[in-house]
């Protein structure tokens, strides 16, 4: 695979996309608290470029101040019914309050989504999720989701990742399909050169293994299609039920993240990491 032409082709449009942008308990912990000030000090610097004058610096500095003002943070609350925790995201600090309560709900309601989309008895199936608030500013939320989920009849408990990128104006889930080509990234999980985030020599193995058992010819079209129907927005079956995408990713420091569901034998999930640059 040619991945240094991909990461060129996929790096601009993908960064342009992804960067863009019930009855529980509630236990809240600040996550994170991120900052818009290279931002606005780069549409001061355009404003004043372009006019030069007096009155463009003002305008330049007003536009900072307003910057400034849009400064979110985010901290994480739980939900929590009968076998169910799950953590969500809570933004605080956008100057349009109706925008952000709209902007809470949506976040919450994507972080519960797998109570209707996975489970078979929420009553009596296990659910925990943790949420990690990966930045937060006035375009865009990222946030990723771990954790383990047992069905009433399920042997053992299987791993659980999900993530969502949300542009904060728009309120548009952001995704892969986005920007990247579902097959380049395809044959990059399928190449020598693929990475796994945090994963060690047990994780690579197993996943070399399901490689080695199934074919590169016979996944290559499978793995395209899952990336192809990655992340949120949700979309409902033939049977008006909520269907879970086997693959979510999302962009931290100028490397995409994305996931694949396997089988449990082979891990469950693995999280793939494609440095733009590198590659």
């Amino acid at each position: 695979m040619q991945t240094k032409k991909i990461g060129m082709v996929c790096a601009a449009a993908f960064m342009a996309a992804l960067l863009a942008t019930g009855c529980g308990k509630k236990s809240s912990s600040r996550v994170v608290e991120t900052s818009a000030e290279n931002r606005a000090a780069e549409t001061a610097a355009s404003v004043a470029a372009s006019s030069g004058s007096a009155e463009s610096s003002t305008a330049a500095a007003g536009s900072q101040a307003a910057e400034k003002r849009a400064l979110i943070s985010a901290k994480t609350e739980n939900y929590q019914k009968d076998n169910i925790s799950i953590g969500y995201p809570v933004v605080s600090g956008l100057t349009d309050s109706a925008q952000q309560e709209k902007l809470n709900a949506h976040l919450k309601e994507n972080a519960l989504s797998p109570i209707e989309a996975l489970l078979t008895d929420a009553a009596k199936d296990k659910l925990t999720v943790t949420a990690e608030v990966i930045s937060a500013d006035a375009d865009r939320v990222v946030v990723v989701y771990r954790g383990e989920m047992q069905r009433s009849g399920d042997a053992a408990p299987v791993q659980l990742f999900y993530s969502n990128t949300v542009a904060v104006r728009s309120l548009k889930d952001l995704g892969l399909r986005d920007a990247v080509d579902a097959d380049s990234m395809a044959n990059y999980a399928l190449s020598d050169a693929f990475e796994l985030a945090n994963a060690g020599e047990s994780e690579v193995n197993a996943y070399k293994a399901w490689i080695q058992a199934n074919g590169k010819d016979a996944l290559q079209k499978s793995i395209a299609e899952k990336l192809e129907a990655s992340d949120f927005p949700l979309k409902k079956g033939d049977d008006g039920k909520l269907k879970w995408p086997e693959s979510f990713s999302y962009v931290k420091n100028g490397e995409i993240y994305f996931s694949l569901s396997l089988p449990a034998e082979y891990g469950s999930v693995v999280v793939f990491k494609y440095d733009m640059v590198t590659k």
